[in-house]
């Protein structure tokens, strides 16, 4: 079948993991027969008022990719600008056709893919599926109009399919016309080539955390490092060995992380942005993976950090308990407190790393989330 594959986040070149887990699925779709043509319309903010840029290629795994890059002052203004961006979107794809006529529109992220996907798909007269990743979905609906549009997407997909079972029920408690809906949860894809386990060499009188994320400064952040940095802080005064952050990722906040760590005492090392193969490297040396967040969709960083055999320490959230059990990690409530004695008990606890990695090894691979997404196109 042919799939016109329709993104309004997906990576490029000034930011190269804007949307990765989208171009993962992609790349997972590839496994199968099905011919991926891949259309992203990515928005960035700028200085001048208006540049587009349209780009046709192929990509690094075998994928036609059509990139729309708008990068405007405005960019917020565009970004809701809907039928622009439909208008803008249709002009691109007629250059597509006929030679190339897509069975399915897959659209991704409802706000502002999944709203101009389900307009292509109609004028179309194709089915269309919704991937969603998205927490964010309720202020989607306090939005005038937009709302109403949001609403209609989704009634009219023959398939939604949320990344976990916690975003599947909060779609529906958020809207409970689409619990007659076809729902299909498709988690994200995890490289097990790269994230493979190996037996870990424990320094003797070292803890070492790692961390993984964007440490960047929100009105609303979903990441908690500060939690992480206090825990570790009083926790390293009442254990005989040494404790270790490793802190992995860039972001605007790096410098009011240090300067936490330096008060608190923390031994700390910053690694900046790190490519998957170096992260490898970090969790191989880890201990224990800590993720302390306010709210998660699925948890890709978690579930790498458990197929190399890390054991994790996270934020007691509704999708990372999908992921986190007894045997394989600790769960925490998002107060220091809570994250001393979490951070306490993992360490008096024993696991065993090359179960943890077999557990999860074989759920996230490419093939295994590119065939049950080549089920449901088979569906339709």
């Amino acid at each position: 079948m042919k799939i016109l594959f329709f993104t309004a986040w997906y990576p490029t070149e000034k930011n190269p993991n804007f949307g990765i887990f989208i171009k993962e699925h992609v790349k997972a779709v590839q496994t199968t027969e099905n011919e991926v043509v891949v259309l992203a319309i990515v928005i960035h903010r700028g200085k001048g008022v208006w540049k587009k840029t349209t780009k046709d290629f192929i990509d690094e795994n075998g994928v036609r990719t059509i990139l729309i890059e708008i990068t405007t002052c405005f960019r917020d203004i565009v970004y809701l600008a809907l039928p622009l961006q439909y208008w803008i979107v249709k002009r691109i794809f007629r250059k597509l056709q006929p030679a190339f006529e897509p069975d399915i529109v897959h659209s991704n992220v409802i706000l502002p893919a999944g709203i101009i996907g389900g307009w292509l798909a109609e004028k179309m007269k194709k089915p269309h599926i919704i991937t969603e990743h998205f927490t964010g979905v309720e202020g989607v609906l306090k939005m005038p109009v937009i709302s109403r549009w949001a609403k209609k997407a989704y009634q009219r997909t023959v398939y939604i399919l949320p990344v976990s079972a916690y975003l599947k029920e909060n779609l529906i408690k958020l809207m409970p016309l689409l619990e007659n809906n076809n729902f299909q949860v498709i988690p994200n894809v995890v490289d097990g080539q790269q994230f493979l386990y190996k037996e870990k060499k424990p320094l003797p009188d070292t803890i070492t955390l790692c961390s993984i994320a964007a440490w960047n400064r929100y009105k609303k952040p979903a990441k908690q490092p500060e939690l992480l940095i206090d825990a570790v802080s009083i926790l390293q005064k009442e254990i005989d060995k040494k404790m270790v952050l490793l802190m992995v990722g860039g972001g605007n906040k790096l410098e009011e992380l240090k300067e936490r760590c330096k008060e608190k005492n923390v031994n700390v090392i910053f690694t900046g942005y790190l490519d998957k193969k170096d992260i490898v490297k970090n969790l191989h040396q880890a201990d224990f993976f800590a993720h302390p967040t306010l709210i998660e969709t699925f948890g890709v960083v978690v579930v790498e950090a458990l197929s190399t055999g890390t054991p994790v320490i996270c934020s007691n959230d509704k999708a990372l308990r999908e992921l986190i059990n007894e045997q394989n990690g600790v769960l925490c409530e998002n107060t220091v407190e809570d994250w001393v004695n979490g951070i306490r008990q993992a360490i008096h606890k024993k696991f065993d790393g090359k179960e943890i990695a077999n557990n999860v090894s074989q759920k996230y691979s490419y093939e295994k989330v590119g065939t049950k997404i080549d089920k449901i196109y088979h569906s339709i």
